[in-house]
């Protein structure tokens, strides 16, 4: 069979569809165990590991195929992220602690803020110097 550009491009994008809707179905699923039905997070090891494996593996693999996948932080999106992860974690907290003590959500909250954004604009400059290197490298070659 012969394997046309296109063709491999499209299976690629379904490859890459499909590994979307799986790790929305693990986000999905993470936040009905803990918020709904109130299980521990060795309820959801499996949720666990996928939420935090993919997102590594995808900056390995790409590191290792020469791409740079980390975009610049959109400031829009990222205080969308921000304020999202911070209610999705305070109400996480929130339902997980028999008593409400503001102070321990909110250094709950603090921590994820600050480790978000460390995380961010860590990842992005991780990126930019990769790129810079890689781009350093081709033009090298030529």
């Amino acid at each position: 069979m012969i394997k046309d550009e296109r063709i491999e491009q499209a299976r690629n994008k379904i490859w890459a569809e499909m590994m979307q809707i799986l790790y929305f179905i693990a986000v999905l699923s993470f936040v009905v165990k803990i918020l709904f039905l109130q299980q521990s997070l060795q309820d959801c090891t499996l949720e666990y590991v996928i939420l935090i494996l993919t997102p590594i593996y995808q900056m390995i693999r790409a590191r290792q195929m020469g791409v740079n996948v980390v975009a610049k932080p959109n400031p829009k999106r990222l205080v969308a992220s921000l304020v999202g992860g911070m209610v999705a974690v305070g109400i996480c907290f929130a339902m997980q602690t028999e008593t409400e003590q503001p102070a321990e959500i909110f250094t709950m909250l603090g921590t994820f803020v600050v480790v978000f954004l460390v995380v961010q604009f860590g990842m992005y400059r991780m990126g930019k110097r990769r790129q810079e290197k890689l781009e350093k490298e081709y033009d090298d070659e030529d």
